[in-house]
This record gives C-alpha cells, structure tokens and sequence, in this order.
C-alpha cells in the first residue's frame, strides 16, 4: 500500500476512559495484528492481552471491561515490538507504559470553576520564558518544590525578605509565563534528582503528558497531571497567562518511536533516497503535511486548551511546521478562545524536503493571527549569538538600520525602514531565549575589558531597546537581575549548577531588577509603547533624523511617539544613546521636527506638495495624526479625508513647551522631573543609556 492511498480517521485515538469500561484506538494501517496489554501498576510483571479489532479506517479497536484507572497499557504489534501510544495522556516513569486516567480525578479544587485571565493580547503581552527546573532548584530559590510544577504555585517565597519564585513574576509584572517543554521528554531519569540529570526537553515522547520529573510521584499517572494543572490555576489566579512550548516538529526516536512502528515511513518525512528527513538537526522531522500527523498535532494542542486551560502556543522550529497546519490549529483554538496566542521560530535546523512554499518563514504570518521571533532585531540590539559580533548597544552602527526598522514593529513604516510584518504584533521582539549565550554572557565575550558597571549599562540599554520597541517584548528567566550560565552558550544538558536560577544574583542585582521592573511598568502605563497597528505607527511614531542638527546625535536613536489618548501630554520623546560619550539634545531643534512633524499638511487641490525635509522617507499622509489650536488638541482625520486651504503652522516658545524626565539611566522615575524653561535649551542623555520625555503644550 503506497503511503498516499492510507485511510485516514476522524476518530477520536488514544485510551477513552468509563467508570465501567476503557475503549483503546490506535490508527496502524499497514499492520494486520495489534494487541493491547494491560498492566495493574507502572512495574508490575505481569499483563493481560487482549486482541484488537481493525476497521477499514486502519483503526484498530478494543473494548477492555471495568474501572481501569490508574492501571497502565502498551500496544504489542504483530507479537513483536510493544510500544506506548502516542495519543498518551500519562504514563509511568520514564514514559515505559501509557496511563489510563479518569480526566475529572486529576483536577486540583475549584479548577472547573477558576477563570483564566482575559486580556494582555498581542502588543500588550510580555512574555516571560522560564525552564521549570531552572526556577526553583538552587538551594537559594526558597521554594520547597525544588524543580517541580508545584514550586509555582508556592506563594511569599524569599530570599533575605527578597521575593522569588511566583512572588516574584507577580512583583515584576510580565503577563505571560511561557514555560518550557513540559511534556514527556526522554533525556532524563524520571526517578532520580541529581545535579547532571538535567536537559530543556527538546526531545519528545510523548506530547500530551506532563513531565514525570517534573511531578513529585512520576510513578502516579494522576500526579504529574494534577500538579501542573496546580501551577496552571495559581498563575491564573495571579492575572498570569500560561504559555506552552511544543515540539511537533521532530520525534526523540527515530526508527523505533511509536509513530514509526505503528505505520512505518509515514509520520516522518523522508527523502526519495529513503532517508529520515533532518530538517530539525535531530534525526527526523515530523510530516506535519499528512492527515494523520496534521490530525495529531491539531488534536494535541486541542487537548492541552481545552485540559489544560493554556492561553498560548510556542512553536520550536515552527518553519517545520507546514503553513496550512499552522492555519487550521489557529482556527480550531479560537473556537475554543479567541485570546489564544500563537508564535514561533521562522527557521528551520538543517535541510528539509518540506518545500519552501509551505514553510512558515518571516512574512507567512502577514494578516494571519500568529507571530515570529524577530532575529534581525536581536542581532540589531547585541551583535551575533555566541561569538564577539557587536550591535547598536556597542555603537556599531551597521545594525541600526536594523535596530530603527524593529523599533517600528518591523511593519513597512517606509520606503527606508521595510520590515518582514503587518502589524506590529507579529513581531516578538527579543535578545535572547534559553538558546545560544544569555546576555550578560554574552556582553562579558563582547567586551571582556568593560567594567562591570559598564556591562550593567549595556544590559539596561538591551532592555531600554526591547520595552520601547513596537511589538511583542520577550525575555529569559533572570536576564531581570543579570543572570549568568557560567558562559556556555548550550546548556541543554548542561548540570541544574549551570542553569538553575541562583535568586542571590537578585538580592546582589537588586537595583538592576527595579530598573527593569519600572521598563515593564512603563511599558504599561502608557499605550504610545503597544501600538495595535500599522497605520498607528505611521502616523505617531517620528524618527528625528536626516536633519541638519542630527550630527549632535553622534549614533544615538531619536524619536517621538504622539499621544492620541487624551493623558496629560502630547508626546514622548525617547533618546537611546549607544555611546560612551553624552549626547546633547537641542530642545529648540528638536522643538522645530516635532511641529513639523504635528503641522498638517493639505494643499488645495491646484497646489503642488513638497516633501518637507525632516521627513524625505515619509509621505505626507504620516503628518495628519494630531491638530493643535491655541487651546487644544485633537486627534485629526488620515490626511486622504482632510480637506484643508492651507497649512496650519504652529509656533511654540521654550516657555510654552513642558518638559518631563520620566525615565532614565536610573529607571522610572517616581515622580517626573520636569525641566526648567531655562535651562531645557539643551539636554542631556548620559553614555550607553535612555531617556524618555513627555512632551506637553501648556495651555
């Protein structure tokens, strides 16, 4: 039978569990003989078979009679390879035999009736990624779970009175908690905790079950379920969203993974040569393209929104991932609930005979409702990955091209700045994840000279950059108070005393912690920083350059952002300022782009327009956002439905202009500073360090 001509199911596979009876599908087209074996407990020696029969789906189906929870299964294929099945929901340690459970006994009080946090969708989001041994293994997390679910749901853990742990992302105020994998992965001993049995858990078992190492009894099918639904409903009760990182696109094994022995050569791809595709660098790729293995992934992802109540998607290596798969999974979760985010990596991990029409690279998600990690703007913000390539924070100034274009959201802002999304969102902004060197490791390659006081300026401009940017901001566990990895740029199977969080570095960071806690609180507080969309970034957003005072600047980012929301300024101006040396800021010509850049421009219909020079990459449509008269201001119409004699031209002295320091090198201010008429004729932004304004007409 040619792979093609395979039946396909709309079955419902895996175990079905009743109080008085377990119904087991396994879809094996290519087999004539599946039996299933029923096990009383996870190590027990003996089983029962029993046959199974097969439909002309290539479903094969049996009946087993009585309460079997908590008993365990395996599939024993033509009376040769006995496997788990890969519609698993538990399993035994070490994922040796799938788990039959009764779903209503795995949940933790009030879990049915506790409501997930709405809102925080998009621009608003910010994710916070975190490895669930990492958080709360050092001896110093003060968390008594050390590397299990439970730890998250751990409240008022310190250090000397310090919060960690789940206090701490409340405190810190990220609004989603991406967790690493927590499914069932294979690379550690499930039954022991040692200092080497470690690894991220990018190698896939079995894809619906929770981690047994994860879980304080993984010899308890119930436990690891019901102890990261435990983690789940705490963060939820906390206003904290949880997001999952999922793995569909490769398999642990190869040859003798369960997909493989249940229908051979289909749910990997293969080469014509009959080679296992290795387009993940992991040995396989799975066929996400096929029915059965779309089929699986889909009903995957269903099964943890709908089980686990998750509020987002991750997707390791999602250009493995086919595009219209992406499609439908998004379409089936919005039904389910239409906040569910979805974002992923657009590369891929070697070569793939996945063509390149349905892989999803940088500009697939254009209008489609899912986002990518933007390298191009985390190569902008530090240099390269792991070596001593530099970036804008260093004053290399062939990134910041780059660096202005993710500012913006990476959208088409104009003929100069083209980036790779339609809407800002699409963008999840970044300097590191868990792969490749986290910063502060990095910036110690980069510049192993620097003092450290220098490195903290460097990190506080890396943040500066991400929070002020258009887009989605992302970042690692412990980039907030300068966590280090001892300098290895793969720690994947590195030991818990290379990736385990050490919270003293928080008590010793602690002022780099508020710095990067007032960034996000910034971030929130004013909305000129999440701007939903394209056409929002065009006509608020202002790049104060190609001037003749923009020398002053040195290679330092000058913008503004109108206010359209009727707070109490007009606008923000942000100054990132890369260099080792001050850089001064010309109010009164700073003063001149902005009016400019507020003035609106309409000729009359026989007048011809000119192209201002502040603003030679900007058509005149980017001018029309906001009016001021004498009293007020306003939002205006989109310059295509103004219809206006002449230009409206505003003069402003220093004495009319308010001037407010909010944010600088020492983070958010408390209460604003505001600059005095006489002497704001020049402001100053310290060396490798921001500056945020706000900007108001006084009345």
């Amino acid at each position: 039978m040619n792979k093609t001509d395979f039946p396909i199911t709309e079955k419902q596979l895996g175990a079905i569990y009743e109080k008085n009876h377990t119904t087991f599908n396994v879809w094996s087209p290519t087999h004539k003989k599946i039996k299933i074996a029923i096990y009383e407990s996870a190590k027990a020696p003996f089983r029962t078979l029993y046959p199974m029969d097969k439909a002309s789906d290539g479903v094969f189906t049996a009946t087993v009679p009585g309460d079997l929870h908590g008993y365990f299964y395996t599939y024993i294929v033509e009376d040769n390879c006995e496997i788990t099945d890969p519609y698993s929901i538990s399993s035994s340690a070490n994922s040796l035999r799938s788990a039959i459970v009764d779903l209503s006994r795995t949940n933790p009080k009030n879990w049915e009736s506790h409501e997930k946090p709405r809102g925080n969708r998009g621009c608003d989001a910010i994710l916070y990624e975190v490895h669930v041994g990492d958080f709360s293994s050092h001896k110093n997390s003060g968390m008594t779970h050390k590397g299990k679910f439970l730890a998250f749901s751990e409240n008022d853990t310190n250090i000397e009175n310090i919060a960690t742990g789940l206090a701490h992302i409340i405190d810190l105020g990220v609004t989603h908690v991406h967790l690493m994998p927590v499914y069932d992965f294979l690379t550690v001993d499930e039954e022991i905790d040692e200092d080497k049995n470690y690894n991220w858990g990018y190698d896939p078992e079995h894809y619906n079950v929770p981690e047994g190492s994860y879980a304080t009894d993984p010899n308890n099918p119930v436990s690891r379920i019901i102890e990261l639904k435990t983690a789940i409903q705490t963060l939820h009760e906390n206003g904290i969203k949880v997001v999952l990182d999922v793995v569909y696109n490769h398999t642990y094994r190869t040859e003798h993974s369960n997909f493989n022995t249940l229908v051979p050569n289909y749910y990997h791809r293969m080469t014509e040569d009959g080679i296992f595709s290795n387009g993940s660098g992991c040995g396989n790729e799975f066929a996400s393209e096929k029915p059965m293995g779309r089929k699986f992934i889909i009903d995957s992802l269903l099964y943890w929104a709908k089980e686990f109540k998750v509020d987002g998607f991750r997707f390791d290596l999602m250009a493995l991932i086919d595009i219209e798969t992406i499609l439908k999974a998004k379409e089936a979760l919005s039904e389910i609930d239409p906040e569910i985010i979805i974002y992923g990596e657009p590369w891929l991990g070697g070569l793939s005979t996945l063509p390149d029409v349905q892989r999803v690279y940088k500009g697939t998600q254009c209008n489609r409702g899912f986002s990518l990690f933007n390298d191009d703007f985390r190569d902008a913000i530090k240099g390269d990955n792991d070596g001593t390539g530099k970036g804008y924070i260093h004053g290399n100034k062939d990134m910041k091209h780059r660096l202005h274009t993710g500012l913006v959201g990476s959208i088409p802002y104009n003929s100069k700045y083209v980036g790779f999304t339609t809407h800002p969102c699409e963008s999840i902004n970044y300097f590191n994840s868990h792969d490749n060197l986290i910063l502060h490791d990095k910036l110690r390659l980069t510049s192993p000279d620097a003092p450290f006081e220098e490195l903290v300026s460097l990190n506080k401009l890396s943040f500066n950059l991400l929070f002020t940017a258009q887009g989605t901001p992302f970042f690692h566990a412990g980039n907030e108070f300068l966590r280090d990895k001892k300098g290895q740029h793969n720690t994947y199977n590195a030991p818990f005393s290379v990736n385990a969080i050490d919270w003293k570095n928080k008590v010793k960071y602690l002022e780099f912690y508020n710095y990067v806690k007032g960034l996000i609180q910034l971030r929130k507080t004013y909305d000129c920083f999440r701007l939903k969309s394209a056409d929002d970034i065009k006509r608020n957003v202002h790049f104060i350059e190609d001037t003749d005072f923009v020398e002053a600047f040195k290679d330092g980012i000058v913008y503004i952002i109108k206010n359209d929301n009727g707070d109490d300024f007009d606008c923000m101006l942000i100054a990132h300022n890369p260099g080792k040396e001050p850089m001064l800021l010309s109010i009164t010509q700073i003063k001149e782009a902005i009016l400019e850049f507020y003035n609106v421009v309409e000729p009359s219909p026989d007048a011809s327009h000119k192209t201002k020079k502040h603003d030679k990459h900007r058509s005149s449509t980017h001018h029309t956002a906001l009016v001021h008269t004498e009293s007020s201001h306003a939002s205006a119409p989109h310059a295509s439905a103004v219809h206006m004699d002449s230009i409206i031209k505003l003069e402003l002295s220093n004495d009319q202009l308010n001037i407010e320091l909010v944010f600088d090198e020492r983070g958010l201010l408390e209460t604003p500073e505001s600059i005095d008429a006489l002497s704001h004729h020049l402001v100053r932004v310290n060396p490798i360090s921001s500056s945020i304004f706000k900007l108001r007409r006084k009345l």
